[in-house]
């Protein structure tokens, strides 16, 4: 993905996250998601750094913290922007759960011949595979 298309889908984020402040009666000027910045956080994947979403801005969503992350997660993955397996540790969920919540919205798994091709010929290294 281009750098630009990376940068619209930023925007598009930030306008949305402005909004949502906005409807609160927050906004003053610099989006506060921008302003909190990473902080340290623990995960099972030794995450160094994480993102700040603020009490009010998540209220305001409507959504618990992982329903948030299951979100972001299914964006991020239908804009092609992470994979599926990155997918599914952020949104936390296992993989089959994950497909789930995507094939109910939807929104193909973005499986092509060449993932095809390239998983046969792991069969075939692993010995799994028979003509």
């Amino acid at each position: 993905m281009a750098a630009k298309d990376v940068s619209q889908q930023i925007a598009e984020l930030t306008r949305r996250v402005e909004a949502l402040e906005a409807r609160l009666g927050q906004l003053d000027g610099a989006s506060t998601l921008r302003e909190a910045g990473p902080v340290y956080a623990t995960a099972e994947e030794n995450m160094e750094e994480g993102v700040v979403v603020p009490a009010r801005v998540l209220r305001a969503s409507g959504l618990s913290p992982q329903e948030l992350l299951i979100e972001l997660a299914v964006h991020l993955f239908a804009e092609g922007l992470i994979s599926l397996g990155v997918a599914k540790t952020l949104a936390g969920l296992p993989m089959a759960n994950f497909m789930r919540v995507l094939g109910k919205r939807g929104i193909p798994m973005h499986y092509d011949v060449e993932d095809l091709e390239e998983d046969i010929r792991t069969l075939k290294a692993l010995g799994l595979w028979k003509e």
